[in-house]
C-alpha cells in the first residue's frame, strides 16, 4: 500500500520530535523517486522557518542511516508483542524492507541523486529555440538562451557569496543587496565572474567562454597554467578565453551587440559562416554543414530579427547567394 505523510510529520521528523511510528513512515516515504519534489518544497519551507540549521550532508546520511535501523529494532519488539507466532512473517517483511531501504539509499547516495545535485540546487534549463526569464529570490533576472542551464541553491543563497552555475548563454541583471553580498557565476572549475550590482552577460559554451558588460562592473577570475589570475572590466568591455587559456579583453565595444538574443535578434559584425553555423547548433539543434570550404570564410555584416534557424538561414542564403537543400534534419548550403 501506497505510504503517504503530512508536511507536519516531516517538520516533526527533521526538528527530532518524532515517534518511532512517525520515523518509519517518512523514512519509507522519502526514498521513494516520486516523493521527491513534495520533499523539497516542503524541506525550503522548514529551512524558511528554521534558519538557525546548517544542513551537513554527510551528517544527515549517517543519521538517516542510523534512524532506519532504530526503526527496524522498534519495530521487531512491537511484533514481538503480538505474539511469537508471526514472526516468520515479521522476519520477512522487515528483511526485505531493510533491504529496499538501503538498496534504495545505496542508489541515491552513489548516484547522487538525493544527498548532492538535487537536493543542493534547483536546475533551469532551456531547450532548442526557447528562451526564458529567471527571477531569483535577491530580485536578480536571468534571462537563459536556448540550449542553456542555469543552476541555482535551492534553499537560497546561503553565506557570504550569492553563486550560481551555468552551462550554456545567459544575462545577467544583479541586484545589489544591502549587506554588499557577492555575486558569483561559475562556468567552470577555472573560471568564474564575480559582480556586486550589475548587467551583464556570459557565453560559456565548447567552443569558448566569453564575458560582456553592459553595466556596472565585473571581475573574471580564472586559472592559467595553474596560476590564479584576476581581470577587471569596464562597461563596454567584451572578455573572452583565447587558445592559450588566457583572458583577452576588447574596449569600448556597441554594448547594443551584447545579448541580441534576449530581443530575438543576431547581430553580426564580419562574422565568418563558420561562427554562425556553429551558433545556429548552439540554439536551435540544426545541423548545418557547407558544400564548399570557402563559404566557412565568407562573412556577414547585420542586424537581423528571427525566430527561428529557418528564418536565419533564408536570410544568410539571400545576403550571401547561397542554396539552402534541406534533406530531413541535414540542412546543407550551396553556391548558387
Amino acid at each position: 500500500m501506497e505510504k503517504t505523510i503530512s508536511k507536519y510529520t516531516l517538520f516533526e521528523y527533521l526538528a527530532g520530535r518524532a515517534n518511532p511510528l512517525e520515523r518509519q513512515l517518512v523514512e519509507e516515504w522519502i526514498v521513494q523517486k516520486e516523493n521527491a519534489e513534495a520533499f523539497h518544497r516542503w524541506l525550503l519551507e522548514y529551512e524558511t522557518k528554521s534558519p538557525q540549521f546548517i544542513p551537513d550532508q554527510d551528517a544527515a546520511l549517517e543519521n538517516l542511516l542510523r534512524r532506519v535501523d532504530s526503526t527496524m529494532e522498534y519495530e521487531g519488539e512491537w511484533r514481538k508483542e503480538e505474539g511469537e507466532e508471526r514472526a516468520p512473517s515479521w522476519f520477512g517483511r522487515r528483511s526485505n524492507r531493510f533491504w529496499l531501504v538501503a538498496a534504495s539509499v545505496t542508489a541515491l547516495v552513489s548516484c547522487g541523486w538525493w544527498f548532492r545535485e538535487p537536493l543542493q540546487y534547483k536546475s533551469y534549463q532551456t531547450a532548442y529555440g526557447q528562451t526564458t526569464d529567471v527571477y531569483l529570490e535577491d530580485g536578480s533576472r536571468v534571462a537563459l538562451n536556448s540550449n542553456s542551464k542555469l543552476k541555482v541553491p535551492r534553499l537560497g543563497f546561503w553565506g557570504e557569496v550569492r553563486e550560481v552555475a551555468l552551462e550554456g548563454e545567459a544575462e545577467f541583471s544583479v541586484s545589489h543587496t544591502i549587506d554588499h553580498k557577492r555575486f558569483v557565476v561559475k562556468t567552470s572549475k577555472a573560471f568564474q565572474v564575480e559582480v556586486l550590482g550589475t548587467t551583464f552577460s556570459v557565453f560559456a559554451r565548447p567552443r569558448g567562454t566569453k564575458v560582456a558588460l553592459k553595466s556596472g562592473s565585473v571581475r573574471i577570475d580564472y586559472s592559467q597554467n595553474n596560476q590564479r589570475r584576476e581581470v577587471m572590466m569596464e562597461p563596454g568591455d567584451l572578455a573572452f578565453l583565447d587558445h592559450e587559456g588566457a583572458v583577452q579583453l576588447e574596449r569600448k565595444q556597441d554594448i547594443k551587440t551584447f545579448a541580441p538574443w534576449t530581443e530575438q535578434r543576431y547581430v553580426f559584425n564580419g562574422t565568418p559562416m563558420k561562427e554562425i553555423i556553429a551558433m545556429i547548433e548552439e540554439n536551435f539543434g540544426q545541423k548545418v554543414s557547407l558544400s564548399d570550404s570557402n563559404i566557412a570564410q565568407r562573412s556577414i555584416t547585420g542586424n537581423f530579427k528571427t525566430k527561428n534557424a529557418e528564418e536565419l538561414l533564408k536570410t544568410i542564403s539571400e545576403v550571401l547567394d547561397l542554396r539552402v537543400e534541406q534533406n530531413g534534419a541535414s540542412i546543407l548550403l550551396t553556391n548558387n
